[in-house]
């Protein structure tokens, strides 16, 4: 198990997307944070932890029009299973050149990794490795409270102090009026918003897994109604001002 006692010190500004688990909505809210970003007229590097491609052909799909000396801004992979750390640094740094703001999707819970049990790989690996700090998407659809039970033991478990900050998924403005001052009281960390449950957008978890980008209809004008959407109910702002916190 990696030892996450000291932070590699990244100057970059970055944020990482990670979640409890699988379908949580990193995919989804990662594509609209970047899209929304380039609304701001950022430069934006996108990033996929682990070797997953398909999930990079929607970081890809909103990236499209973004250019740079040598072509296409195309989202990356990084991994510290099949790289070493400071190998991960380097394709880390290489491809964030020029960019404003670096964005990482994580893989899986944030806590899984290599056999699902060792700590190698798993997306707070990589956070750790490149000192980047982390906003946990919680899918608030079906639970309440209960919740901030759950962030605090994702917290317990933060040993370099890497997680600033929530957005609450499939989550109702009232109730994220409610626990977002619980969160902020009782957990000391930042939340960044919500995100409606969106099933009139047509974009939904099926979409992020087998089915490619370009078997959608209308993805790219789905993906701008997103950023739209995110920008009424999340703090885009405060988000990139976490970008520079570590």
């Amino acid at each position: 198990m990696s030892d996450y006692s000291e932070v590699y010190i990244n100057n970059t500004p970055s944020l990482c997307i990670a979640s409890p688990h699988s379908g949580s909505g990193k995919t989804m809210l990662s594509c609209g944070l970047t899209r929304a970003f380039k609304n701001r007229g950022l430069t934006v590097q996108s990033f996929k932890a682990g070797p997953d491609y398909i999930d990079p052909l929607f970081h890809d799909t909103v990236m499209g029009d973004d250019e740079r000396h040598d072509g296409i801004r195309k989202c990356e992979n990084l991994d510290t299973y099949f790289s070493d750390y400071d190998t991960v640094r380097d394709i880390f740094s290489k491809c964030s050149h020029g960019a404003d703001i670096s964005v990482i999707e994580g893989v899986m819970g944030l806590y899984d990794g290599l056999g699902g049990i060792d700590r190698q790989g798993a997306t707070y690996d990589l956070a750790s490795c490149l000192g980047v700090p982390i906003i946990l998407i919680i899918d608030e659809k079906g639970a309440s409270r209960s919740l901030i039970a759950m962030i605090r033991g994702f917290m317990d478990y933060d040993e370099s102090s890497l997680i600033r900050g929530v957005i609450l998924n499939r989550c109702t403005k009232s109730l994220y009026d409610k626990l977002s001052s619980i969160i902020r009281e009782e957990l000391g960390i930042r939340p960044f918003g919500y995100l409606p449950e969106l099933k009139d957008m047509g974009i939904e978890s099926r979409y992020l897994g087998l089915t490619l980008p370009q078997e959608i209809v209308d993805i790219k004008i789905k993906l701008a109604r997103l950023a739209e959407c995110m920008e009424e109910s999340v703090d885009i702002d405060g988000i990139i001002e976490t970008c520079n916190s570590l």
